[in-house]
C-alpha cells in the first residue's frame, strides 16, 4: 500500500480577492433561507430596473421640452393660452410694420437684412455700460439717473425741480419716496448727481430749446419698458414745451431674443425719418 500523505497542520496562505466572495461555509444552511434571499434580490432587481426606466423617461422628457422651447424661440412665437402665437417682434412682423407705415419696403428690407443698424445699437449699448446702466428702462433727466419703470409722479418731481432751478445732487433734497432709492450706492435706482450724456445722432422728440432733456435707454421687448412707454407719453402731454425725449438702444439680448433685431429695425425706420412712428408701433404691438 502506498504510504499515506501527511497533512500539514499549517494552513495554506491564500490571498483574498479584492472583493467579497461567499465561500461554501458561508452559504445559507437551509433552502428556506436561500429562497428568501433569492426573493429579496429579485425584488431589489425589479425596483432597480424601475428606477432606471423612470430616469430614462425623465431624461427624454427634459430633452423634448428643451427642443420645444428652442423651436418656439427660433420660430418667433410666444406661449400663451391656447395655440402659440407669433411674437409681435418676429422678423416678419418687423417688416410688416414698415409696410403699414408706408416706408420704402425695398430700402427697409435691405437695411434690415444687412444689419446696418447694428453698429449704432452697439454704440448706444456701450454708452449705457459706461454709465453703469445695467437694466431697462434707464432714464437720465438732465443727467440725473432714474432707473426703472417709475410712476409719473417720480418723474414730475425731478422735472419740476429742474424747471424751477432747485434740482440738486443731494438725495436729501428730494422727497422721501425718492430718497429710499438713493441708498444702494452704485446700483441705486436714483442718482441725483448729474452726468453729461452725449446725444449723438439719437432720435429726439420735442422742442430743441426744452429746459429738460430726458435720455431713455430702452429695449423694445422689455415689459417694464412697455409700461414706461405710457409714462413717457404722459410726460409729453404734461410738458409739451418744457421736455424733449431722446431714445437710446439697449436691447437685453440675454433676456429678450427679438430685442436686437427690433432695435436694428427701428434704426432702419429712423433712416427714412419715421423712427418715432415705428417706435410707437413696436410698443403698442407689445401691449396689444
Amino acid at each position: 500500500m502506498a504510504p499515506k500523505k501527511k497533512t500539514s497542520s499549517k494552513s495554506t496562505n491564500i490571498k483574498k480577492a479584492p472583493y467579497d466572495v461567499q465561500t461554501k461555509s458561508e452559504q445559507p444552511k437551509n433552502s428556506n433561507e436561500s429562497a428568501l434571499i433569492t426573493s429579496v434580490m429579485n425584488r431589489l432587481s425589479q425596483q432597480f430596473n424601475l428606477v432606471i426606466v423612470l430616469v430614462i423617461a425623465l431624461f427624454i422628457f427634459q430633452a423634448y421640452t428643451f427642443y420645444r422651447v428652442k423651436t418656439i424661440e427660433s420660430n418667433g412665437v410666444v406661449v400663451g393660452a391656447g395655440t402659440p402665437q407669433e411674437s409681435p417682434l418676429s422678423d416678419e412682423k418687423l417688416l410688416s410694420y414698415a409696410k403699414d407705415l408706408k416706408l420704402n419696403e425695398k430700402d427697409f428690407q435691405k437695411c434690415f437684412e444687412s444689419e446696418e443698424g447694428k453698429a449704432l445699437v452697439s454704440a448706444d449699448s456701450a454708452q449705457a455700460a459706461d454709465f453703469g446702466v445695467q437694466g431697462t428702462p434707464g432714464f437720465f433727466i438732465n443727467g440725473r439717473f432714474l432707473g426703472g419703470a417709475f410712476p409719473f409722479e417720480s418723474f414730475k418731481e425731478i422735472i419740476d425741480k429742474e424747471l424751477d432751478g432747485t434740482g440738486s445732487a443731494n438725495c436729501t433734497d428730494y422727497s422721501e419716496d425718492l430718497q429710499q432709492y438713493c441708498k444702494d450706492g452704485e446700483n441705486a435706482p436714483f442718482k441725483p448727481a448729474p452726468v453729461e450724456v452725449a446725444l449723438g445722432d439719437a432720435p429726439i422728440q420735442g422742442p430743441k430749446d426744452a429746459k429738460v432733456t430726458i435720455v431713455e435707454f430702452s429695449d423694445f421687448e422689455c415689459p417694464f419698458c412697455q409700461r414706461a412707454f405710457g409714462t413717457v407719453q404722459q410726460i409729453q402731454k404734461a410738458y409739451p414745451k418744457e421736455v424733449r425725449i431722446v431714445y437710446k438702444q439697449l436691447p437685453l439680448t440675454n433676456l429678450h431674443p427679438h430685442a436686437q433685431k427690433a432695435a436694428e429695425a427701428s434704426v432702419c425706420a429712423q433712416k427714412q425719418g419715421k423712427f418715432w412712428e415705428y417706435h410707437d408701433t413696436l410698443f403698442k404691438a407689445q401691449g396689444a
